[in-house]
């Protein structure tokens, strides 16, 4: 039971071997916090909704304090077909902000793009700054995979702790792959936290050289690897991945960013 732990410990690392897009771009010096939509589009009416978003976007493009979201479609999963709408960078006293076009845009949005929608899920997440291997330069990344994990109830330190040592020693072993973390912090399951890897498309997820564990063996040697894993595996478990892809046009405010 704990190897097989461990295979998922490694296998959701190295990500078949977010978001996402821009997060050390526009987290920085700030809350760290997005506000993150999954998005249904009612039956049919995909190629709308995506008509009806870049059109709304361009229309918002110049107006001072929106946000602007980054928008991927769902390509694997139970959710394989739907939407997540991030926008990322925020202070929390951003959600309290009030403009004079809002209840235009509101007005606007509710009449061209929400009779195109069947659901939507909105969460809040923060990026955890003290972990993670990011791009410097994000142009080119258009995959992301996004996996949940869920940590065991009164394993909060023990959890953080040990991801910390991974975390360190993968940094210092020149670990190939990059990742971040994020945390919910507001309308999702208590003790979440969300890996996500990007990739430029999908021969670059192929695994990569050193692996896992040739970085972990290496520092710590493999029989003391194998124990930390098998004492820190249990503090808590893999929840449900999926593989987002980048869309562009949908993100655009008119601006071309």
């Amino acid at each position: 039971m704990q190897f097989k732990k461990i295979l998922i410990i490694i296998a959701s690392l190295a990500i078949i071997g977010f978001t996402p897009y821009s997060i050390a771009q526009d987290e920085e010096s700030n809350d760290r916090l997005a506000r993150v939509a999954l998005i249904t589009a009612k039956d049919g009416q995909a190629k709308a909704l995506e008509e009806a978003i870049t059109r709304y976007h361009h229309f918002m493009g110049d107006k001072k304090g929106a946000f602007h979201y980054k928008w991927y479609s769902i390509t694997t999963g139970p959710n394989t077909g739907k939407y997540i709408a991030r926008s990322g960078g925020h202070n929390w006293a951003d959600f309290d902000a009030e403009h004079d076009w809002d209840e235009e845009a509101g007005a606007k949005f509710m009449s061209e793009v929400q009779p195109y929608i069947e659901s939507s899920v909105i969460t809040i997440t923060q990026t955890d700054d003290e972990l993670g291997i990011w791009p410097d330069d994000m142009e080119g990344y258009q995959l992301f995979s996004v996996t949940k994990w869920y940590i065991q109830s009164g394993q909060n330190k023990a959890f953080n702790d040990g991801l910390k040592k991974i975390n360190a020693t993968l940094k210092e072993g020149g670990w190939p792959n990059y990742y971040a973390f994020f945390k919910t912090v507001s309308g999702g399951k208590g003790n979440t936290v969300t890996l996500v890897s990007p990739r430029k498309n999908f021969a670059d997820m192929a695994p990569k050289e050193p692996s896992f564990f040739d970085v972990m063996n290496k520092a710590m040697g493999e029989e003391e690897t194998q124990a930390f894993l098998a004492e820190w595996s249990p503090t808590y478990k893999s929840g449900q991945n999926m593989l987002l892809k980048y869309r562009p046009k949908l993100s655009d405010y008119g601006d071309g960013k």
